[in-house]
């Protein structure tokens, strides 16, 4: 079943993708009312129907196991988890502004943010209800989510402040194990076993591979700013221990988009800066 949602939820993307045309403006959150509604609830339905369907299969199996709100305690302490709930307070709420403008003419922000806190706390809700108590629920990790609806709302009211918080990839040589990790690949290999040894967690070992980032850009698309991952042992597992650093570069993406003017140019701006892709240097603090 969940095989075939998966290919109805490929199929609606490709066909959204297909009538998301921002021609006349120049990031995403901007859109207008161009596309039809039908898209619109399309979209909305992968976020309120089809993902939970899939995510029950995979992620919340053993949900509405227990009580969430008398399993409330802090479960992943390190920066970078923090900072990925900030992301995607930002991130949500940026896509469900722009879905309601381009598709149902919703110029007001304040129903983007609450679909936003919504969808996050209900995450935050079904993983602390699990019955065998993998996840609890954590106050830090929903006073991020809130933190990035309102960054996201600063934003909006200043769309030219030149500061971003973005994920991206610190270990290359071993970012494919990640991808062997997902549902997907399993359902591609099902012999895949995680060969991660005893004592380390796939969990943090792909926090480890990953980054986040709160960066602020000073001139143009040059950038410096603060950079949180996971440490890593000798053999090259990661483990739940604060990697931080500074970080500086260039937004190659984001420059392109505005030196070769396209109609792909909002979602490659958009993507940049959401997503670190850059030439850059980061120092890591051992």
């Amino acid at each position: 079943m969940a095989d075939f949602l998966k290919k109805i939820l490929f199929f609606i993307l490709l066909v959204s993708f297909a009538y998301a045309d921002s021609t006349d403006v120049e990031t995403l959150q901007l859109s207008e009312n161009t596309g039809p509604r039908w898209v619109g609830y399309s979209w909305l339905s992968i976020e309120y129907v089809i993902g939970p369907i899939i995510a029950s299969s995979y992620w919340w199996r053993h949900a509405f196991g227990t009580n969430p709100f008398t399993n409330v305690r802090e479960q992943e302490h390190y920066i970078e988890d923090k900072m990925w709930h900030f992301w995607n307070g930002v991130n949500l709420s940026d896509f469900h502004n722009w879905v309601l403008r381009k598709y149902f003419g919703q110029n007001s922000p304040w129903p983007a943010m609450g679909m936003t806190f919504i969808t996050l706390t209900a995450v935050e809700v079904l993983d602390a209800s699990d019955a065998e108590a993998k996840w609890g629920l954590s106050v830090y990790d929903e006073m991020a989510n809130l933190g990035g609806i309102a960054f996201w709302y600063v934003k909006y009211k200043y769309p030219e402040l030149p500061v971003d918080v973005r994920i991206g990839i610190r270990r290359w040589d071993v970012a494919d194990r990640i991808i062997k990790r997902t549902h997907t690949y399993k359902l591609i290999n099902p012999d895949y076993v995680d060969d991660i040894p005893k004592g380390r967690s796939s969990h943090a070992d792909n926090y480890s591979i990953l980054k986040a980032e709160l960066i602020v850009r000073p001139y143009d698309y040059f950038y410096i700013g603060f950079s949180a991952s996971l440490k890593n042992d000798e053999d090259g597992w990661g483990f739940s221990e604060d990697l931080l650093g500074i970080t500086a570069g260039f937004d190659v993406m984001r420059w392109y988009a505005k030196k070769y003017p396209s109609k792909y140019s909002p979602y490659i701006d958009t993507f940049g800066r959401y997503f670190s892709q850059s030439i850059a240097y980061t120092h890591w603090f051992k």
